[in-house]
């Protein structure tokens, strides 16, 4: 092997898969919380610096691990025939919905307030908080015996969750219905990127019987996502679609309505 591919190989170092509320998961959910309650009373003198800093952090970071990720996943060392195979995992693709918070924070560090890095913003803080969320209580499906997959699994996921409560809490993103109904338009871009990407991949013929279906709205594979998947596998792709987006808008209008809540306690306090 070459001296890259030595890298890649001491990368893959696996572990004991961790389990939900394991040792790992804990230290991860209770690290997530000190830094939500810190950034939530910390006192800011430059609240657009402090929103730089954070958005590096994770953006950099998470671009990091997840070009880290698909290497050595596209890396296979035989050691009985120290063969070195390379074939690039299509179905992890970063294109979903979980990995569009690593973008925009990169994104947003090249823009100034305004228009644009505040619908973006409310993307991340309306629509990707629940998915968040529910992969930091439960990530069990998402774990696997690589140690590098999964601290990028929890930076991600985690850090998304982190940054979506600190926008609300700071109020760099207004809690208002606009801000939701802006947000949610971002996701409906991205979803139809996601869709043309998933009708031209497969069409391409370079799949190779794998699977590639960004935002799983793929009308080709069926989706992996509890409830969703039984959805797509007996109703019409357009009702499997509709369900999607209405579920997607319905989780982001809960955050909105929960959020708005406690906005409105604080001011009465």
């Amino acid at each position: 092997m070459s001296f890259f591919e030595n890298i890649l190989y001491t990368l893959q170092y696996e572990v004991t898969r961790p389990t939900s509320y394991g040792m790992f998961h804990i230290c991860w959910l209770v690290a997530s919380l000190v830094l939500i309650i810190f950034l939530s009373i910390r006192k800011e003198k430059n609240h657009e610096k402090s929103l730089k800093m954070i958005l590096a952090i994770y953006g950099i970071g998470s671009l990091l691990l997840e070009t880290l990720k698909q290497l050595i996943w596209s890396f296979n060392y035989d050691a009985v025939t120290n063969i070195v195979t390379r074939d690039y995992q299509w179905y992890a693709f970063p294109f979903q919905l979980c990995t569009m918070p690593m973008f925009i924070s990169i994104i947003c560090l090249f823009l100034k307030k305004g228009k644009l890095r505040d619908n973006l913003l409310s993307f991340m803080a309306y629509v990707t908080l629940l998915g968040s969320l529910a992969t930091a209580l439960y990530p069990e499906s998402c774990f696997v015996r690589t140690l590098l997959v999964d601290i990028h699994t929890m930076y991600l996921h985690f850090g998304s969750l982190v940054i979506s409560i600190y926008l609300l809490t700071k109020k760099e993103v207004d809690i208002k219905f606009k801000s939701l109904i802006n947000g949610y338009i971002i996701f409906l871009v991205f979803a139809g990127i996601a869709e043309l990407m998933n009708v031209v991949v497969y069409h391409l013929g370079i799949l190779n019987g794998e699977t590639f279906n960004m935002f799983f709205i793929s009308p080709y594979f069926i989706s992996t996502l509890p409830v969703y998947d039984i959805v797509q596998s007996n109703s019409p792709f357009i009702i499997y679609i509709l369900f999607y987006l209405i579920t997607i808008f319905i989780g982001a209008l809960s955050v909105f309505c929960i959020a708005k809540i406690i906005s409105k306690r604080r001011k009465e306090v």
